[in-house]
């Protein structure tokens, strides 16, 4: 999964996603339309609860959960990490890791490589994150303002099955920690002379905010002609 919002539990539910199946969770940063750990620690259950529990058990869950990695910068650990050592891993079956901006590594069968984000968190940079698994490569770049120039040196690096962009600002004016409709153009022009985007490789806007987007079947059409696909809550894509 990639980050983990506070309506995260009724998008799962509509668009019939096991997340509770989960084993990694990658956190672009703390902000909470991205990040709301508050959910997470419903995973609680007391190391010494029988199962199946008494009638008059108390507590979120009764039930065995699979461990959870939790991938993200010092201000997400920051915002799980006191809980966890307080209670324990094993309560909540999550594991902290923080990820270093351009290091690095794997979760399962997933490599993975942490982006510096042009987006401030608290104490630090949101995180991109370019993630590859079976031999497709992906681009999550949520949230950000134009790259900075170390980013982009690492971006290069790859050539991409995904671009999973955002475009938060549509016709509004320029912001410093977010895209609109100009530099997702000028994103996509760079990513093409560049030779980032594999033959059939999909562009997706996502971050759209209302009121400086037009309504999806308006907006879709202007990006098409761009090249950039408008996604929506539960669109499928097979790579």
């Amino acid at each position: 999964m990639l980050d983990f919002g506070a309506e995260v539990f009724q998008q799962a539910r509509k668009f019939k996603v096991p997340i509770l199946d989960a084993k990694y969770l990658f956190v672009t940063h703390s902000h909470a339309d991205h990040f709301y750990p508050q959910h997470l620690f419903w995973r609680g259950m007391n190391p010494d609860q029988k199962l199946p529990p008494d009638r008059n058990i108390t507590g979120p869950r009764f039930s065995d959960l699979t461990m959870l990695h939790v991938y993200g910068n010092s201000d997400v650990c920051e915002m799980l990490g006191p809980r966890l050592d307080k209670e324990g891993v094993e309560k909540y079956r999550m594991t902290l890791h923080q990820v270093e901006y351009g290091v690095e590594g794997q979760a399962g069968d997933i490599h993975y490589m942490p982006l510096e984000a042009n987006h401030r968190d608290h104490e630090c940079q949101a995180v991109n994150y370019v993630l590859q698994r079976n031999g497709r490569t992906i681009l999550y770049a949520l949230d950000t303002g134009w790259f900075f120039d170390h980013t982009y040196e690492l971006i290069r690096k790859f050539r991409y099955d995904l671009v999973v962009i955002e475009g938060t600002f549509g016709y509004g004016a320029d912001s410093a920690g977010h895209f609109n409709l100009d530099k997702l153009e000028r994103a996509i022009n760079l990513f093409r002379e560049d030779d980032l985007l594999k033959d059939s490789a999909l562009f997706c806007a996502s971050h759209i905010c209302p009121h400086f987007s037009p309504v999806y079947d308006e907006y879709a059409p202007v990006l098409e002609e761009k090249g950039i696909t408008l996604s929506f809550d539960g669109m499928k894509v097979e790579l």
